[in-house]
Formats: structure tokens, sequence, C-alpha cells
């Protein structure tokens, strides 16, 4: 009987997105907006160039806007559990992922199954998963999920992917100062070398705004912390804590809703501008390339949907924590997107395989673009069964 009904929910889920115009809205936008920055840059309207500004942009003040203006509400114990179980998930993904992911390309050289191992780990999620994500899933909660998620996607990205992609072919971080078979000098560079890398860490903006909106957010959760009489609507008799800025300052819910409103837009044209800077011919000949980005696009949300469906009932069985459908098809949307720009950034710093890197990432935007629906039918069909919230 449960099957049955199970069946007839995940029917009814696909039936449901496949007629929804938001889905398809958001969908036709994206694509809209990306194929205008790559059709107005050759028409040398918008500069090659830009897309580093626009980049700059996003990570400094779209982004963090955004992250932060998403913890400005209600926090209960429910909510707090279900980005438990994100986290989990995140955080799982990136240790059994970076352990596993070279074996893919065993057959290759040293520099490429790093090169295409740190590709298929690491995922554009901030400039191209949350903004898609903001736009299928306007609520709050959704923001909340995808900052959660991004916790373990930085502190793994400016560690284990800096050390891999710093290795050179032979294994060895890469610095002319290490005698390179020492290993007591070579671990010591490496950890040196990610203590400096780890203010990077610290210092990024997104995950400051993460780590400051969470903070605020989960503190709500104190008894008796709210004090502040709500602010927008008087008389209300609701209170709430002195640090629900949105309450506290009214004007900031305003800033920074205006302020994320450029990320979408920005995000889109800055991948139109990036697919017009590699020849996509010479993408599609090499067997590596693609390889690469079937693994990426395919594979990678493959094992986040099972590593999620394992930490879901998990805490299901227990009662530990929850995981909501959406909460499910955001991961899966960060995971199918294209490799992270800091991965590229990596390779032509190192030296390594910088074309293929390039090549990977260009195929990997295109087909991301292409696949994603499919993922989020895939992922809201197996959302509606009685596993999910």
């Amino acid at each position: 009987m449960q099957l049955l009904l199970d069946e007839n929910k995940v029917s009814k889920a696909i039936i449901d997105i496949l007629t929804a115009w938001r889905f398809w809205s958001a969908i036709i936008a994206t694509i809209f907006v990306i194929f205008l920055g790559w059709l107005l840059t050759k028409k040398v309207t918008l500069k090659q160039e830009w897309d580093v500004v626009f980049i700059k942009i996003l990570v400094v003040i779209g982004l963090p806007a955004l992250v932060f203006e998403g913890f400005m509400s209600d926090a209960t114990v429910e909510n707090v559990k279900q980005e438990a179980a994100v986290l989990l998930s995140g955080f799982l993904f990136y240790i059994i992922l970076g352990i596993i992911a070279k074996y893919f390309y065993i057959k290759y050289d040293r520099d490429v199954q790093d090169a295409l191992s740190m590709s298929i780990t690491f995922a554009a999620t901030s400039f191209f998963g949350i903004p898609i994500v903001t736009a299928l899933f306007p609520g709050s909660d959704a923001k909340i999920a995808s900052n959660i998620f991004n916790v373990p996607y930085y502190v793994f990205l400016y560690s284990l992917g800096f050390i891999i992609m710093g290795k050179d072919n032979k294994g060895y971080l890469q610095d002319k100062v290490v005698i390179r078979n020492s290993f007591k000098n070579r671990y010591a560079y490496g950890w040196k070398m990610f203590k400096t890398n780890s203010k990077k860490i610290l210092l990024n903006p997104i995950l400051l705004a993460t780590i400051i909106g969470f903070t605020f957010w989960v503190t709500q959760l104190i008894p008796g912390i709210a004090v502040v009489p709500d602010q927008n609507v008087l008389g209300s008799g609701k209170s709430f804590s002195s640090l629900r800025l949105d309450n506290t300052f009214p004007p900031i819910k305003k800033i920074l809703v205006t302020l994320q409103a450029i990320c979408t837009p920005l995000a889109c044209l800055a991948i139109g501008i990036n697919l017009t800077k590699e020849t996509l011919k010479d993408s599609l000949k090499s067997f590596k390339t693609w390889y690469g980005t079937i693994m990426k696009v395919l594979l990678a949300p493959v094992i986040g949907l099972v590593i999620t469906l394992i930490v879901t009932a998990i805490g299901k069985e227990t009662g530990a924590w929850t995981m909501s459908s959406m909460g499910l098809t955001i991961i899966i949307i960060m995971l199918a997107a294209p490799p992270a720009s800091v991965i590229v950034a990596y390779s032509i710093n190192f030296k390594k395989e910088t074309l293929l890197t390039s090549n990977v990432t260009l195929l990997s935007t295109l087909m991301s673009i292409i696949i994603l629906p499919f993922w989020i039918i895939v992922t809201t069909a197996i959302g509606s069964i009685s596993l999910f919230t």
C-alpha cells in the first residue's frame, strides 16, 4: 500500500513540475540571459575580460547580500535539523569524492588525474548554482539550504583543492625550496601552505556572510532572546531577536534585497561571456574533455544523490535530522554545476592541464544547462516519497 502511495506521489510530482510555469520560466530565463551574454560578447558590445569584473561584483557584493538576507527569517528546531542534514551530506560528499575521484582517471598521468578529479569534485556552486536555486525557489529556506551546503564546499576547495592542484607530476608540492626526497620538508611545506591558504577561507565574503548569518539565525532558538517588538507590522504582538536586523533596522532588508537582485543576471551574463573564450570545436574533439564532462554533470550528482539518500534514511531512522525534498533538489543542482572557476585558476597558477580544465569547464557549462531540467525532475520525483519531508 505504501509503495503504491509513493508511486502516485512520484507521478504527481513529475506532472506538477513539468506543467509548472515557475519551473520552465526559471530555466528559460537562465538560458536566455546566458545566450544574451554570449551574443553581446560576440557582437563586441560586452568585452571578454568583463566576466572577471562581473564575478568580482558577485563575490564581494551580490552573493554575500543574497546569503545574509536568506538567514533573516524565523528559525525552528525542525529548520535546524533539516540544515544539519544538508551540512552532513555536503561534508560526506567532499570527503568521499576527494578520496575516490582520482580512481576514475587512473589510466591517465598524475596531472590529468588531479585536474579532472578536482573538476568533478568542486562545482561552481556560488556563481552558477545559487542563482539558479534562487530563481527556482524564491523562499528563504532555499537560500539557507544552499548557504549551508557551501560551508564544506569552501573549506575543502581552499584546502584539499589547493593541495591536490599544487602537486607536480610526481606528487610533490611545487616549490623550488622543497627538498624532493625529504618527507619532513615536503609535508612541513604542505602544512605551511595550508595555513596560508586558510586565510582565503576565513576572509571569503560569501563564507563570512554564511557564518555570521547562520549565527544570527540559529540564536533565535535561545529562550527569551526575542525582546524587540515587531518594527514592520506595528501592533502585531510579535517580538524578535535583536540580531534579526531586518526587524531591528528594517531598511537593511531593502538594502540586501536590492543588492542580491544583481546575482542571477550578472552570473548568467558572466557564463555567456565565458562561452566565447574557448573554441567549442576543440572541446568536442577531445575524449578526455567529454569523459571529464560526463563525470561532472552525471556521476558527481549521482554520488551526491546516493550520499544524501543514506544520510536522510539514517536521520529518519534515528530522528536526529530530516531532509526536505527541496533540500535534496538544491544539493543536486549545486553538484551538477560546471567546475569551479577556482579550480581553473589553480590549474593556470600551477601549470597543470590548463587547456583540459578550461575545455571541461566550457563543455560542462553547456551540458549543465541542458541536463539541469533532468536533475530537477528526478530529484522532485525522489523527494516526493515518504523518506523526505
